[in-house]
């Protein structure tokens, strides 16, 4: 009878088993309970199909991933990923489970041992990636009913990027070097300005919200035509300058191309920010 070799019980919610030579995870209420190692497992009932692969883990790997993550995690996590297939209805790729059991079961470690978890991007990933950032809210909601411990703004926002990168053909390491990105033109418009930026001003969030709308018609290649071009290059030279090396900056990050009638646009939001 074709079935799940039992391998370990992780608890009673919570299997470790293979099944032609592919080991998985089971999650579902109560189905390890009674259950004995090397025994078949053949009522699927309980697991409602809910599973995670652990395809691709090398054998180092596998064995830390299993002695190190704690079970509840592993039905958190189940959880947060019920909710994201609910809320986005998208499909969840099998790779995300295991990155996002390993990233919570460390976060949880380091809060534990009284680590501060510090994000630096906070600000921006906020504004790039808004529908994933109200998502990260509702898992940190998850897991502190779970696991029974505060969260921190700032994992808010890496539990973002993760939750990014759960999505098909998308990459959490994409989300961050955007995020960085956007930081390093905030810090070069505060430079080459001499200005301090309040971020939580509309007019900065503003900003920021006209480079996303940038890179989207970038991507895109609809632009807006900008007859007013060589009246902001005469009359906002600084501006226009800065705007320049702005797009710069995006060109070499996302290795896009982004026309001139842009720098203009991007010139005008600089100078009510100069103003």
């Amino acid at each position: 009878m074709e079935g799940y070799l039992i391998k370990k019980i992780l608890n009673n919610n919570v299997l470790l088993v293979q099944r032609n030579y592919q080991s998985y995870i089971l999650v579902g209420k109560g189905i390890g309970f009674g259950r004995k190692k090397d025994t078949l497992l053949t009522n699927f009932d309980n697991i409602e199909e809910r599973f995670i692969a652990l395809k691709g883990l090398n054998k180092d790997q596998y064995e830390s991933f299993i002695t190190t993550v704690d079970p509840q995690i592993i039905e958190t996590t189940q959880k947060i990923i019920d909710m994201l297939k609910s809320e986005g209805k998208e499909r969840v790729e099998s790779h995300a489970y295991v990155a996002l059991i390993d990233h919570i079961n460390f976060a949880i470690k380091r809060l534990k041992e009284g680590i501060e978890i510090v994000n630096p991007f906070l600000f921006e990933i906020e504004l790039l990636y808004p529908v994933e950032y109200e998502l990260a809210k509702k898992a940190v909601l998850i897991i502190e009913e779970d696991l029974k411990i505060s969260i921190p703004e700032s994992e808010i926002g890496f539990l973002c990027l993760h939750i990014y990168g759960v999505k098909k053909d998308r990459s959490k390491s994409e989300a961050l070097e955007n995020s960085k990105m956007i930081s390093e033109i905030l810090d070069l418009v505060e430079k080459k300005l001499d200005v301090k930026l309040d971020k939580d001003s509309f007019m900065c969030r503003r900003f920021v919200m006209h480079l996303v709308g940038v890179i989207n018609r970038s991507y895109d290649e609809k632009y807006y035509e900008n007859e007013f071009l060589q009246k902001l290059k005469d009359d906002l030279k600084k501006e226009f300058n800065v705007a320049y090396y702005i797009v710069k900056i995006i060109e070499k990050t996302l290795k896009i191309k982004i026309p001139e009638g842009e720098i203009g646009y991007i010139a005008i939001h600089l100078y009510k920010i100069n103003s």
